[in-house]
């Protein structure tokens, strides 16, 4: 990494109420050259925007100037819409519906490529305006976004497919059936068996069969955590996401359980 050399680089941002992380490509040579994740505890999004701010005060890279700049914001409060449904202030309606939206948050609408359906989402204002302080140019995007896209990458389209991205508090379940999104939740979990019990109950419910279908694992998962030894004596085709092919990665990466950092490593390849 060379600060002289910013404006040859793509920096990903994501950030949500449990961390804040960071990479760095090289566009040129296509190699990933940086990542940090800054561990934190925010009990309310109108909390984060303060926190953000005192991490770029701290991060000299994070106030260089880049070629371009990618945010992705995760959080559990997403809901979705067909495609064909018109975007109008009707969104803050809709999805005050399914979640509480505060008077200091707006929405956001992505569409999701491939798919017939598209995402909205509620983030604090001030965070655009902190973002818009920053950059004068970037893409901000729901947390969902790249990492559907890499499941679509890597997912076999013979079989049906669970997606489960491990957040510190709470899961989020994707089940595809040929470009078909049949589900999009998150279930808070505490232990080993609250999350068996959603993981195979969902795979039950929509027939998700343990033998010959898959399920994808992205997240902040350890690979040898007992959450997946437990799903693998259930269920044959359990892997870990793997992050977008046609790039190289430094050295800082090998220590890296690249699965947990999916979603943000694929964030350019969605610019």
């Amino acid at each position: 990494f060379d600060l002289n050399n910013t404006p040859e680089y793509h920096l990903s941002i994501q950030v949500g109420l449990d961390g804040f992380s960071f990479c760095i490509l090289d566009i040129i040579r296509k190699k990933y050259l940086v990542l940090q994740h800054i561990p934190f505890v925010v009990g309310k999004p109108q909390f984060l925007p303060k926190k953000m701010e005192m991490i770029f005060d701290s991060q000299e890279k994070l106030n260089a100037t880049y070629q371009s700049v990618s945010v992705t914001y995760s959080t559990n409060k997403a809901t979705l819409l067909p495609k064909s449904f018109p975007e109008s202030d009707l969104f803050i309606k809709i999805a005050s519906l399914t979640n509480d939206i505060g008077k200091n948050e707006d929405v956001g609408v992505n569409g999701l490529a491939g798919f017939n359906q598209q995402l909205i989402f509620s983030y604090p204002k001030e965070m655009l305006t902190l973002l818009n302080s920053k950059f004068t140019e970037f893409s901000f995007r729901h947390k969902s976004v790249p990492l559907l896209a890499s499941a679509v990458e890597q997912r076999n389209e013979k079989k049906n497919t669970l997606l489960i991205n491990f957040e510190k508090q709470y899961i989020r379940m994707i089940v595809l059936k040929g470009m078909q999104m049949e589900l999009y939740n998150s279930f808070y979990f505490k232990n080993e068996t609250d999350f068996l019990y959603y993981a195979l109950n969902i795979c039950q419910t929509l027939h998700i069969d343990p033998e010959s279908d898959e399920i994808l694992i992205g997240g902040y998962v350890a690979d040898d955590s007992t959450y997946i030894r437990q799903l693998k004596k259930f269920v044959s085709n359990v892997y870990f996401m793997k992050p977008p092919a046609g790039f190289h990665y430094s050295n800082t990466f090998d220590k890296v359980q690249k699965h947990q950092f999916v979603s943000l490593l694929n964030t350019y390849s969605c610019v």
